[in-house]
């Protein structure tokens, strides 16, 4: 998608709803709204925006006129183009000029200005005028076409028409006018930059209901998907057991498929949306007695959210062969789109690789991404002879190249294939009026390079990585953990654990993409000399908080955090490290040493001039009170006997400046039967890792294992942590740090914080709290939950 050019990102300042007329229902918005903000703005006024991309939570507007974007709903709503009612624009000579519906004689005199927008619309309406009969004639015979130029948009005509389409003519059109916004949409940047769009905006159904159907094979819920559409749905949507299988193996989605029973090969949802729910209902049932009807908003939410996710669930794939999402996104008319499905399954069989499906099956849109290895030489001729065998298939059906996500350097090459030279001959010619010069995306829709041309991953791709301290070995090494990024962008939504560092300041580098991208640049050499890299590494990974939300909500488990703790440990061996990290790495040791003497540290550290020189020294803002040192040592209770035995594992702040904390826990403990024991190695060395100082890691937590085993040798005891990421190392990161230890992967399954631990059962099935109440009726309780719960309790 991206080429040699500049790179406008919107959706830091140009990202505000400037009008929203309730009554007219329609907006005036910037290009760099995100879908899913501007629909919660229009909720209080009951509308929405029509498309409904599953990136709708990063999606910008521009963007998604930029592709012409649609999603699960098109049959209800059409395209972007149909709901872009007036576009103000930069033009590539940097003039600003309107486009929006006048009358036809209008626009044949603004045709005759000598400017630039004069020039562009004396191309387009030539184009109205010569190519009519070429365009009725060579035009895709499926309403979901976002390939070349949306050209049918000048007559307007389309060849089919999405079944649920209510809102009049389609294309949307005014007898004896013309709008010549939706002409730009789907160009791909390379007409025009959008700089605000009035939109039209669609009512929000009062009901919904979702049924579920299960289904042997893709090819047959594709088969199923015509009848369907008889029963008037709002969507009809198939997710393949891939994308239901790797759901259930992230945290984030897991809990999503609990309703969820058997393992069909693939699945539709069929959703039916209005304002009376009992005939929602009815519908739902009339479609068989097998299905499974959801009427909670809630329990359809869920599986939406993991539909929404599927590119992403698919893309995790670990080793050289990814699937590539060159031929992506074809449609069809959706009465072919069962043999499209079998037809193309043996193509791909035919090269010795697989793709997974998932699709918009009622709009005969189709999702595919073949496993191939860029690599090599003979993946990179696979990927080619797969697209020509998909683009006579695509002949055949009457189908588009491109049903939503645009041509862009993968399928730009094939248009001609697909519309004749006549046609394309028409794209240059509007490409050449609206920007002679060729500096708006060069090197799409017209003049485009061969597909194989700019791979990511391609012959010259030689990543050189350092050899890491962590294990890597389940993702293919280190350099396959950073490949496992598949820049589908999950991580620049607005909510969620993933990633805060991107939701504060709204900058790409400072995203879980942007980090394995630089990365990935470093091991590569590609681009940047390996100093630059690596100090832009440094730059974005100083700031990830290593809070484990990518590994939790990426669909493909991208962990910067552990990328991070191996970045930092290469990156001090050739720099010296601040004084600060020595501090917060080896807290324990130091506050071990300077407790005798808090009644001497406190008082200056927390003065005026203590803080000043923290400020000075370590960076440390003067603002800040940091926590004083503690003189207590131990629990006074003692363990009660013939309780269950429990390790209680304390860390450096619950042991050093709030061992209130401790004790209080230790009290709870006892009163509740466990015997307690208390280890003197303190911590897991989170603190040493967090700063990469992965060496002294490892070495620390040995002596924890030590300390583990001398206490419990029969490794039956469960152990208690009462910090969440201190938690967090012993199930995750100790995996990692030390592979082939066998005490760490029993340690890690009997490891838990003292709220989990508490509210499982307790080896005889019953309940560990007993008759014990934190909070009498009518106390509320509100939680801060901690990122690293969040990230793997989920």
């Amino acid at each position: 998608a991206v080429g040699e050019a500049l790179v406008i990102d919107c959706s830091r300042y140009l990202n505000q709803v400037e009008e929203i007329n309730s009554e007219e229902r329609t907006a005036w918005v910037q290009p760099g709204l995100v879908l899913s903000t501007f629909n919660r703005l229009l909720a209080p006024h009951q509308l929405t925006f029509g498309p409904d991309p599953a990136s709708a939570d990063r999606a910008t507007l521009g963007g998604m006129f930029g592709n012409n974007s649609t999603g699960a709903h098109s049959i209800q709503f059409g395209m972007s183009a149909d709901h872009l009612l007036q576009a103000d624009v930069y033009l590539a000579d940097g003039s600003r000029e309107s486009f929006q519906t006048l009358p036809l004689e209008d626009w044949q005199r603004i045709a005759q200005g000598a400017d630039r927008k004069g020039q562009f619309v004396h191309a387009a309406l030539d184009i109205r005028d010569r190519y009519v009969k070429t365009i009725r004639a060579h035009w895709p015979r499926t309403w979901r076409n976002v390939s070349g130029y949306a050209l049918n948009y000048l007559i307007p005509w389309s060849s089919a028409t999405p079944p649920q389409w209510t809102a009049g003519s389609y294309p949307p059109a005014e007898n004896g006018k013309l709008n010549l916004a939706p002409l730009l949409v789907g160009s791909e940047g390379t007409l025009a930059v959008f700089s605000r769009m009035k939109v039209n905006l669609v009512p929000v159904p009062r009901h919904k209901v979702l049924a579920v159907l299960a289904y042997e094979g893709v090819a047959e819920a594709a088969d199923a998907a015509p009848e369907l559409l008889t029963h008037s749905p709002s969507a009809v949507e198939l997710v393949p057991r891939a994308i239901l299988a790797r759901a259930r193996t992230i945290p984030a989605y897991a809990a999503r498929l609990s309703f969820l029973s058997g393992d069909p090969a693939a699945i539709l949802l069929v959703e039916f949306s209005g304002e009376d729910q009992a005939a929602l209902v009815i519908k739902a049932r009339q479609l068989g007695g097998d299905a499974l009807i959801l009427e909670e908003p809630d329990k359809q939410r869920q599986l939406w959210e993991v539909r929404k996710v599927g590119l992403g669930l698919l893309m995790y794939t670990v080793g050289d062969a990814k699937p590539i999402p060159f031929i992506e996104d074809a449609a069809v008319p959706v009465e072919n789109l069962g043999r499209f499905v079998r037809d193309f399954e043996r193509v791909v069989a035919s090269f010795g690789t697989r793709g997974d499906f998932y699709a918009h099956a009622s709009a005969g849109c189709l999702h595919i991404r073949p496993v191939i290895n860029l690599k090599r030489l003979d993946g990179i001729e696979a990927m080619r002879g797969i697209t020509q065998a998909m683009v006579e298939l695509i002949l055949q059906y009457g189908g588009a190249l491109s049903g939503e996500h645009g041509d862009g350097q993968a399928r730009a090459e094939w248009l001609t294939q697909i519309y004749g030279p006549e046609l394309v001959g028409a794209f240059k010619q509007l490409k050449h009026a609206a920007d002679p010069e060729g500096i708006l995306n060069p090197g799409k829709v017209v003049d485009p390079p061969k597909m194989d041309r700019n791979l990511r991953y391609g012959l010259g791709y030689k990543p050189t990585p350092w050899r890491p301290v962590q294990d890597f070995s389940e993702v293919d090494g280190f350099a396959g953990a950073i490949e496992m990024c598949n820049g589908a962008g999950v991580c620049r939504q607005a909510n969620g654990a993933m990633c805060p560092t991107f939701q504060a300041s709204k900058e790409e580098m400072h995203s879980t993409r942007g980090r394995a991208n630089l990365l990935r640049e470093l091991i590569s050499g590609r681009t940047l000399p390996t100093v630059e890299a690596e100090q832009a590494a440094f730059e974005s990974l100083s700031m990830c908080l290593a809070c484990k939300g990518c590994k939790a909500e990426c669909p493909s488990a991208v962990d910067v955090a552990k990328l991070k703790y191996e970045f930092m440990h290469h990156y001090y061996e050739g720099h010296s490290r601040p004084v600060r990290d020595y501090l917060f790495g080896y807290i324990g040791e130091l506050a071990k040493v300077g407790r005798p003497f808090a009644g001497l540290v406190n008082p200056v550290m927390h003065s005026q001039a203590g803080k000043r020189l923290l400020e000075g020294v370590l960076g440390i803002s003067a603002q800040r009170t940091l926590p004083g040192l503690s003189r207590s040592v131990t629990p006074t209770a003692e363990g009660v006997s013939g309780g269950e035995d429990v390790i209680l594992l304390t860390d450096p702040f619950s042991e050093y400046f709030t061992p209130e904390l401790r004790n209080e826990a230790h009290r709870l403990l006892t009163r509740l039967g466990f015997n307690v024991h208390l280890l003197k190695v303190v911590g897991t060395g989170r603190t040493k890792l967090s700063k990469g100082f992965l060496p002294a890691t490892v070495r620390h937590a040995r002596k924890l294992l030590d300390a583990i085993s001398a206490a419990d040798p029969e490794g039956a005891f469960p152990v208690i942590t009462l910090e969440p990421s201190e938690t967090s190392m012993l199930t995750d990161d100790l995996l990692s740090l030390l592979p082939d230890d066998p005490l760490v992967k029993p340690l890690a399954l009997r490891s838990f914080s003292l709220e989990e631990f508490l509210l499982r059962p307790n080896p005889a099935g019953g309940s560990r709290l007993g008759a014990t109440y934190f909070a009498g009726d009518g106390v509320s309780v509100l939680l801060h939950g901690h990122c690293h719960q969040k990230a793997q309790k989920n």
